[in-house]
């Protein structure tokens, strides 16, 4: 009996049609029980993609998603890409890329790195040091962005200066791992290095600027002439495109597609048409967003890195201390009161996305071992895990009141 139910089983997660319908089930059972307590929703999809992953139940998944069918990881990608252009949406230009988030952010990154380095030293640690101090310098964007729109913040100083310095941390993660592919393969590439800078730099500015000017004024004038012909909806596709196309650009000049999707938001947050853009992709990100969260839980293996628990469990305290240091120092003195500041460095201590593409790069080139990497998977979700009901905890001594949750 038992056989045939794991056949049948089998089966049926090898289907694409209920392996979406079940983890949308799963994701769904999850949030209400998180929320139930309190807790953002996606501390929910993560926690129950670990729990039916590898690590626990094996019902689904496996290291790097292999487990997944390469549709559901395309809609889970689409899922990040959606939710960073619909936080775009909401943010201020002028607001997001600012003097203070640039200094936030190189604290957020010259900190961690250096105390990530040196963490992994100490444990015997030589070429592998470098890439192990790399995965701690990016915030995930997705994760810290998903809990301050879930708790009603965006729009506040304290959402604008972490999203900002996340957006811009995120890029000099990138940046970070340039360097690291060459002190890894034991040259170091100047102008490469400095190419990707300036590419980095001319596309956020350029991209918001172009998209501003112009590409809004192409999106009204589409919607006006669809409205005219019944295609209400032409001005929206128009835009999905072109967040997509802003995507595509960023991965080509080797920054994260989710940036790409942030910066096409911020182009769009001051058209006319925000609100419907608003209202369509928040459709779109209830079917798709829970799909990338539960991705990431499905992906880990926590048994593959029991070995290595105290390394684990030290790395993810120097993780959090030094993100925390390296970013509400600079906003102390950037001018934000003090449990702002510690929020903006709580806000900014989730890695996974990033972190996971720096530790991958090195597993597969041979620089780092598979127990490397299963610590940085390891925390990854620590961070990810523990970062949202802290930021609501230190919101609230700040005196800031979460509606989200």
């Amino acid at each position: 009996m038992d056989a045939f139910i794991n056949s049948l089983l089998d089966r049926l997660l090898e289907d694409v049609w209920f392996e979406l319908t079940f983890l949308l089930a799963v994701a769904l059972v999850a949030a209400f029980l998180f929320t139930r307590f309190g807790q953002p929703k996606v501390i929910g999809y993560i926690v129950i993609g670990v729990v039916i992953g590898p690590s626990v139940l094996s019902i689904i998944g496996g290291a790097d998603g292999a487990g997944l069918p390469e549709s559901i990881m395309m809609l889970a990608e689409m899922g990040a890409i959606i939710l960073l252009f619909m936080i775009g949406l909401e943010c201020d230009l002028k607001e997001i890329y600012t003097r203070k988030s640039i200094i936030i952010a190189l604290g957020g990154v010259v900190v961690p790195w250096v105390a990530g380095f040196g963490t992994a030293m100490l444990f015997g640690y030589d070429v592998e040091a470098v890439f192990i101090g790399a995965t701690l310098v990016a915030t995930s964007v997705a994760v810290t962005a998903s809990v301050i729109a879930e708790l009603g913040l965006i729009g506040t100083p304290v959402a604008y200066a972490i999203v900002g310095a996340a957006v811009v941390d995120d890029i000099l993660g990138m940046v970070v791992l340039g360097i690291s592919k060459s002190l890894g393969s034991g040259e170091f590439d100047m102008i490469g290095i400095s190419i990707l800078v300036v590419a980095a730099v001319l596309f956020v500015v350029l991209g918001a600027w172009i998209g501003s000017k112009f590409l809004a004024k192409l999106v009204f004038n589409v919607q006006i002439s669809g409205y005219r012909r019944k295609m209400p909806m032409s001005g929206f596709i128009l835009v999905l495109a072109i967040a997509f196309m802003y995507a595509f650009i960023a991965e080509a000049i080797q920054i994260s597609a989710i940036v790409g999707a942030f910066v096409a938001g911020t182009a769009f947050s001051g058209s006319a048409l925000r609100d419907g853009f608003r209202k369509g992709t928040q459709y779109l990100e209830a079917l798709l967003v829970p799909l990338f969260f539960v991705s990431l839980g499905t992906a880990v293996d926590l048994g593959s890195m029991w070995d290595m628990i105290l390394f684990s469990v030290v790395l993810t305290a120097v993780a959090f201390a030094s993100k925390i240091i390296g970013c509400a120092i600079p906003a102390y003195y950037a001018g934000m009161k003090k449990w702002d500041a510690i929020s903006v460095g709580v806000g900014m201590t989730p890695r996974l996305e990033i972190a996971f593409i720096i530790a991958y790069y090195g597993l597969t080139k041979g620089l780092i071992g598979v127990d490397v990497y299963s610590v940085v998977v390891f925390m990854g979700l620590a961070t990810a895990l523990l970062a949202p009901p802290i930021l609501k905890r230190t919101l609230k001594r700040g005196g800031h009141k979460p509606t989200g949750i």
